[in-house]
């Protein structure tokens, strides 16, 4: 075969038979280190990673299980409608990892004697199993949007840019992530995390490189800072620091992690590639803020990322893609499957806590939820809708997460506060339903949606102090 011919575009397609064995090459690796995670392992490694992840596992696990296809898409949408006020949500994520240090400490005085493996583990502590179960719900809720996020956004740029079908990119990705999960649990996450930010940070060098290079006139003609409104570019910030208290991820890492110096250098950590990170997403937003008119937000990055990148980096461009989806939706899933095992099983059953029956659920969780999202990406592709949805589902169990930390909270406070939030956001689904066109209504007043967290937040203060004047 001629030399020339690997760089050839195939029939029907955007990519050349070079991009197929990088993209082959890449699924390969991951596959090989899911299973070389599975080998010698403890229960508590398939649940927790042993309790022994290093400054490198938990900074790279972290950044990599935030940057999802999902967060692509939101965010170059939020870059493609708001411009570079966008940029905050990355700003306020940063500042997030440093606020939750103190909490981050707190929660380790506890997890390793109490055996904690998910966020519904300290509620339950703190405030009763009852509290426990009614935040378990509401994760799962919100995870399971959010991992039907990760495969619509992401089988959609794959589409988008490589000229596959959807299903197709779909297909590929659910299947490989089912595989590296089952063989290695969360070892297999933090394992597969860190090669797969590694890729990222290659690849956004990658991207760098070529923007600073010939495409240096093209994009620092985008960056002005003078566009930014003050009243988005604070509420964005505010998103980005609260959305860490309800992500129960960084939570398992916390309680994975071998060591206080870990959990506290490795949120710094995670503060500053976030922000790296978000700027290269960002500036892929802004091209096609600036330079495409009329395409749907959602196309954002892919269009974007095809105006920056030359057409011989496609293959590239791609493995990106495919790192963010899966280091994301791999930590969703496990979320998932360990909240119905541990959370569920292990609180409901009569029988005492066995580690071999809690990573079997999981399991058969990690194979459920992973085949319940790929039905759902299949049939159901609106991806803005379900955003807002989830967010204003999971801000209602902030508040009384953080109050958890600070104040004894009645578990009678907390449930109406648990309660309260998503009776809200389900008002507000209905009020949208009555509207001529629902979908776009809900888009429109996404904001209306996270006001859910100052819902829960009233309640939280009327249950509590009304139930001290009782008492």
């Amino acid at each position: 075969m001629n030399i020339t011919s690997l760089f050839t575009d195939l029939p029907g397609s955007r990519l050349c038979p070079f991009d197929i064995i990088l993209l082959t090459l890449y699924a390969l690796t991951c596959l090989g280190i899911g299973l070389y995670a599975s080998r010698r392992k403890t229960d508590a490694d398939f649940m927790i990673a042993g309790r022994k992840i290093g400054i490198i596992g938990f900074v790279t696990s972290v950044v990599a299980s935030y940057i999802g296809g999902a967060a692509l898409v939101a965010y170059t949408a939020y870059v493609y409608r708001f411009g570079i006020s966008a940029i905050a949500v990355f700003l306020g994520t940063a500042i997030g990892f440093i606020v939750f240090i103190p909490y981050a400490m707190k929660l380790r005085k506890f997890s390793g004697v109490r055996e904690f493996y998910t966020l519904s583990d300290w509620l339950n502590f703190k405030m009763g199993k009852t509290v426990g179960l009614a935040s378990s719900v509401i994760l799962i809720i919100v995870y399971s949007g959010m991992l039907l996020n990760q495969f619509i956004a992401g089988s959609s740029i794959l589409a988008n840019i490589s000229g596959w079908s959807y299903e197709t990119g779909l297909l590929i990705s659910s299947c490989i992530i089912a595989t590296y999960l089952l063989a290695g649990g969360f070892r297999s996450v933090i394992r597969t995390d860190i090669f797969q930010y590694m890729v990222m940070v290659v690849m956004l060098v990658l991207l760098g490189i070529v923007m600073m290079g010939d495409r240096r006139s093209f994009v620092m003609e985008m960056v002005d800072f003078s566009r930014m409104n003050t009243g988005m570019t604070v509420a964005f910030t505010a998103f980005g620091i609260l959305i860490i208290f309800q992500s129960a991820e960084y939570w398992q890492r916390v309680y994975g992690a071998k060591s206080d110096r870990v959990v506290k250098s490795g949120l710094i950590g995670s503060a500053v590639f976030t922000v790296l990170t978000g700027i290269a997403i960002t500036m892929v937003g802004l091209s096609a803020h600036v330079h495409l008119h009329g395409i749907e937000a959602k196309d954002a990055f892919a269009e974007g990322l095809t105006l920056l990148m030359p057409d011989k980096l496609l293959g590239a461009a791609l493995i990106l893609i495919f790192a963010a989806i899966m280091s994301s939706a791999d930590t969703q899933i496990f979320v998932l499957a360990s909240s119905v095992a541990v959370d569920w099983v292990d609180k409901l059953s009569k029988q005492k806590s066995d580690s071999k029956r809690r990573m079997k659920i999981t399991r058969l969780g990690i194979i459920g939820f992973t085949g319940l999202s790929f039905l759902g990406a299949w049939f159901l592709r609106d991806l803005v809708a379900v955003i807002i949805f989830i967010t204003g589902i999971g801000f209602s169990i902030i508040p009384a997460a953080v109050a958890s930390f600070h104040w004894k909270i009645s578990s009678r406070a907390a449930m109406a506060s648990f309660i309260s939030g998503p009776v809200y956001v389900f008002i507000l689904l209905g009020v949208a339903a009555m509207q001529p066109e629902p979908f776009e209504f809900f888009k429109n007043n996404a904001d209306l949606a996270i006001l859910s967290i100052v819902i829960s937040t009233i309640f939280l203060i009327l249950f509590q102090v009304a139930g001290k004047k009782k008492t």
